[in-house]
């Protein structure tokens, strides 16, 4: 508890957390720190620094069967920072969704203008989102989750160093002097770190004063493991991975002064997670757009759809073989036939060539088809290959507004073939109201 007064402000950074969750008037429920860190290419993005739960007023549990999976989850990670599953209240009683969104936080980062807090630190300004509606229809994942999981307030406050994001399962209007306190603490005397401080799970991420000597090394470990978590799509049938992950169980070791250690292994550690899904991230939109027919965007769809694919070829593939086994002559005598015409085809098109100064009469429609699945749309554009169709397609985009996920383009002899994914907005969610607005701009 902090019994400080107004005169003796927290001096650690969970000291002061708590410090202004216990000293406001309204329900917050949780508070985390966005500290910012650069990786190896100098660019600023926000990762964890801290984060204190203090409680939901709301006591909502959900009835769905996934309590027992969330338990152990939770249980898993306090045994990889090295801590004691059985020994905390919280894992045995029910983990509320509030709760279990805070937890799986922990592992998240954010670049500049991604997120909630990356949009308030690029911005320098207050987010303050109240009520369910602005949750939902904010332009951010971040906030469209944390309304599912019961949170009615979402606010992230810009410093020097970070920002501060408060959640709260209450509707709470915007407080100035609030953000006036917010900004006198962590803007007056900088960031002093957790001295020694580790996440501990007992509360659900309150950070305790826990001083074995391979805390932080743990956390790292802890950290990483989470990052894979969500990378999973945060689905609760997944925690089977938590369950089958080994502990290494080692003795305890005796309580003494702890070495200063720096936060750079789990840093390292997320840095890590985040490069390795973007990579996966960008191998599964190079996969999406040689499938023809994806029924959903989420991976595990894909990859089904993808081996779907893959067998269907190969039977044709098998058909065609034995077909050329049971008809060897027949072959042949078409394989000459074709040649021949190829021949006769090339005559004529030397004659055309000799006769036309340029290849403009034998212009190929443009064909472009368009699926929609979910909020992301893919866009298959052939066309011929002149007055350089990859800059007018990419044009319509931009003129649209739309956010390209991904980009590929090949060229056989005259014709262009681009396959791209993008992120659809809500004025055009139909797929001949995407059609019908690209090629208006197209045929201009």
């Amino acid at each position: 508890m902090v019994s400080s007064s107004q005169e003796n402000p927290a001096t650690t950074l969970q000291q002061k957390l708590q410090y202004i969750l216990r000293t406001q008037p309204q329900n917050w429920t949780y508070a985390f720190f966005w500290q910012t860190s650069k990786d190896d290419n100098g660019r600023i993005f926000l990762v964890w620094g801290d984060g204190h739960f203090q409680g939901i007023t709301k006591n909502k549990v959900p009835k769905s069967g996934s309590q027992s999976q969330r338990k152990k989850v939770m249980r898993g990670i306090q045994a990889l920072i090295g801590e004691n599953p059985n020994s905390y209240g919280p894992v045995d009683g029910d983990v509320t969704d509030m709760e279990w969104f805070y937890v799986m936080s922990l592992a998240q980062s954010f670049s500049l203008g991604d997120g909630v807090p990356g949009k308030a630190f690029s911005s320098g300004s207050l987010v303050w989102l109240s009520g369910e509606n602005q949750l939902r229809f904010y332009n951010c994942e971040r906030a469209k989750e944390a309304q599912i999981h019961g949170m009615q307030t979402m606010v992230c406050i810009p410093t020097s160093n970070g920002v501060l994001e408060l959640g709260s399962d209450d509707m709470i209007t915007e407080n100035w002097n609030l953000i006036q306190q917010v900004k006198s603490i962590f803007d007056s005397c900088g960031i002093n770190g957790s001295s020694g401080q580790i996440i501990s799970f007992a509360d659900i991420g309150v950070v305790t004063g826990y001083q074995e000597e391979e805390a932080k090394t743990k956390k790292g470990e802890g950290f990483a493991v989470l990052s894979s978590y969500l990378d999973s799509d945060h689905s609760d049938s997944d925690c089977q991975f938590f369950l089958e992950t080994p502990v290494e169980k080692k003795a305890p070791k005796k309580r003494g002064r702890k070495p200063s250690l720096g936060r750079d292994t789990p840093l390292n550690h997320v840095e890590a997670e985040r490069q390795r899904r973007e990579k996966l991230n960008h191998r599964f939109y190079a996969l999406r757009s040689v499938v023809p027919n994806v029924s959903r965007m989420d991976k595990a769809s894909l990859l089904s759809d993808a081996v779907s694919y893959i067998k269907e070829l190969k039977t044709k593939v098998e058909e065609l073989e034995a077909e050329i086994h049971k008809n060897p002559k027949k072959i042949k005598i078409e394989s000459v036939d074709t040649l021949q015409d190829n021949q006769s085809a090339t005559t004529s098109v030397d004659q055309i060539r000799n006769n036309s100064s340029s290849l403009s009469s034998f212009v190929v429609p443009p064909e472009i088809e368009v699926k929609i699945v979910g909020l992301d749309g893919m866009i298959r554009f052939q066309s011929n290959n002149s007055n350089y169709p990859a800059a007018r397609l990419m044009n319509a985009i931009r003129d649209l507004e739309l956010q390209v996920h991904h980009a590929s383009m090949s060229s056989v002899n005259d014709l262009m073939l681009q396959d791209i994914i993008v992120r659809v907005p809500n004025g055009l969610r139909s797929e001949d109201s995407l059609k019908s607005a690209l090629l208006t701009i197209l045929e201009q």
